[in-house]
């Protein structure tokens, strides 16, 4: 790959991924968040999914209610027709100017890839929610809504039985988040074959050659979070296939 030096040239938009939509200028995983990334160039964007009360899932980070919507409990004490009434507008960050956004059911996510084909999501189930539901149930309900936009999806998780499962019931694409680098080795991420692996870009070793893995040679890595071009660049030089990034606007446009 041709890696460009100078900090003034945009990164492709097809080595960037939207975290959590734009979530630099917008409430993240919402529905108005990841339609921005995409109306500002992004080709790939990430969401997170946790389940209700009535074990349904919803596009939403945490399971306590209090970053994201400014009010007491847990996104488990409620029946998802409640939280989605609820507000997802960050109030630390944005006061009440969001507060008209709500809390969206996974459901959003297929209306926006439908109006988007050639964008491809990543859909990162939340291991909080593996106690209240089960991983047979969330990974059922998970592929029954995105079922229509099969082959715009990642499924991924840091949950590797999650990834193993979504890979043995023939999802087209499956992702494993590592929460410890020598996880890309284990006998569990290749029982994955996972096509994208996620890492934190701060536990890469600075010595590893990521071009001549084995384990990297039929996935494409990905490295999270990444703050600016020059250390996006540096990423991408060392070996590393795509970025994410809250930023997508400023890696993408030109100077």
């Amino acid at each position: 790959m041709d890696i460009k030096q100078d900090n003034s040239t945009p990164i492709n938009a097809n080595e960037l991924v939207a975290h959590r939509g734009y979530r630099g200028k917008y409430p993240e995983n919402t529905f108005l968040s990841l339609n921005k990334a995409i109306e500002h160039g992004a080709l790939f964007i990430e969401l997170d999914v946790q389940f209700s009360k009535d074990k349904l899932p919803i596009i939403y980070h945490d399971t306590s209610l209090k970053r994201v919507s400014g009010q007491e409990g847990s996104v488990f004490d409620l029946n998802r027709d409640v939280l989605t009434t609820v507000s997802a507008f960050e109030p630390a960050r944005f006061g009440e100017q969001f507060v008209d956004e709500k809390i969206a059911p996974l459901e959003a996510l297929v209306d926006i890839l439908l109006q988007n084909p050639p964008v491809i999501a990543f859909v990162e189930i939340k291991d909080e929610s593996i106690s209240h539901c089960g991983r047979e149930l969330m990974l059922q309900e998970i592929q029954r809504i995105l079922e229509p936009v099969a082959g715009q999806t990642v499924i991924m998780s840091f949950d590797f039985q999650l990834a193993i499962m979504a890979r043995e019931s023939d999802w087209p694409l499956v992702g494993v988040v590592l929460e410890r680098w020598e996880d890309l080795e284990s006998e569990e991420t290749l029982q994955a074959v996972p096509d994208f692996i996620y890492v934190d870009h701060e536990i890469i070793p600075e010595d590893y050659n990521l071009h001549d893995s084995p384990a990297l040679s039929e996935a494409t890595l990905v490295a999270y979070e990444v703050t600016d071009r020059a250390l996006g660049y540096k990423l991408l030089a060392q070996g590393v296939d795509m970025l994410e990034t809250y930023e997508i606007e400023a890696l993408m446009a030109p100077n």
